[in-house]
């Protein structure tokens, strides 16, 4: 028997991400019960719902439907995204999209506009602000001092597409810079706060011959009061790496691994045991805790409490601020991704 204010949860896409947000849902059993699952693999929508006992389908619209279903979770590939989420927001629905949220921010605006006219929560699947070393980061901001620059680097393998659509796209639609950089960026925008950046410049290659996107990328980017932020993503480091550093004018923060977190070289903030196992290894860490609090933030925002989810117009300038780094690469590097593959 269902528990009092249990959120009634859709998920539509159950491919290769689908399984850490299944995780969570399971982890919040007594928050949140899957209702529906939708792909047009019906084989996968049903091995999904099998577990829970959820009703499988390949019709959104029947999903939709369903009275129980109070919000959906879009984990489709990034081009559905846009299209589910506004069917899901006319339909009454709160949603979660994971990011991208659309593929263009002119887009994503419709669908912040629509789901404040319908009175529902659109948040961003930005799963790496859910931990504790960003939460102290947060939390703790005015013990710093100023800041004054951020640079991000995020850089890992993969030997190929990790879907069969990564292959597909279109290297005007990007790769690295539409897949991997929403997470470095929404750091970097969680650290200006309302603030964009004044001027965006972006250098992007491909060295894979695997798929027609770029998959390596470096952005700069200059905020008002003399900020500076400074993005470096790749595809391609056999050796998993991902820092983070912040110049403060009281020292310098570092986030190692998304989960240390030091001050001027002294730790405050260390990993849970055995969640990072090798930090540069490729699956060297447990993620289980990123989707966990991101789902129950997001409950919080269904139930209308205070929560940190990435939502609305947050969410929204967060796809201007890729449009603006893909326009630059491609400005800049084309034949850097276009031009005659040489490994």
């Amino acid at each position: 028997m269902d528990k009092p204010n249990m959120l009634g949860l859709a998920l539509v896409g159950c491919g290769r991400i689908s399984g850490a947000h299944l995780g969570a849902v399971r982890a919040l059993a007594d928050r949140v019960r899957l209702v529906a699952t939708v792909d047009s693999d019906l084989a996968a929508a049903t091995a999904s719902a099998l577990p829970f006992g959820a009703h499988a389908t390949t019709d959104l619209a029947a999903a939709l439907a369903m009275p129980e279903v109070e919000a959906v979770l879009i984990a489709s590939p990034n081009a559905l995204h846009a299209e589910q989420a506004l069917a899901a927001i006319r339909a009454g629905k709160h949603v979660l999209v994971e990011k991208p949220l659309a593929p263009s921010g002119a887009q994503a605006r419709e669908l912040a506009v629509a789901a404040q006219e319908a009175g529902v929560v659109l948040a961003a699947g930005h799963t790496y602000r859910h931990c504790p070393a960003v939460r102290y980061l947060q939390d703790h901001w005015d013990d710093f001092g100023t800041l004054r620059a951020v640079q991000v680097t995020s850089c890992v393998h993969w030997d190929g597409p990790q879907a069969p659509w990564w292959a597909e796209r279109r290297a005007e639609e990007g790769l690295i810079l539409s897949l991997f950089a929403p997470h470095s960026l929404d750091f970097v925008q969680l650290c200006m706060g309302a603030d964009d950046p004044l001027r965006v410049h972006a250098e992007a290659a491909r060295w894979q011959s695997g798929w027609q996107g770029e998959d390596e990328a470096m952005i700069l980017m200059a905020y008002p009061g003399r900020r500076l932020a400074q993005v470096h993503i790749s595809y391609n480091q056999p050796s998993v790496f991902d820092r983070k550093v912040l110049h403060f004018s009281g020292g310098v923060v570092e986030i190692e691994d998304t989960e240390r977190l030091l001050f001027n070289g002294k730790v405050l903030v260390e990993p849970a045991p055995g969640v990072v196992r090798d930090g540069r290894a490729m699956g060297g860490r447990d993620l289980a805790h990123y989707f966990r609090i991101q789902m129950e933030e997001f409950v919080e925002a269904a139930r209308g409490a205070p929560n940190r989810s990435v939502v609305g117009e947050d969410a929204a300038r967060g796809i201007d601020l890729i449009d603006r780094v893909l326009a630059s690469a491609r400005a800049n590097s084309v034949d850097a991704i276009d031009g005659e593959f040489a490994a």
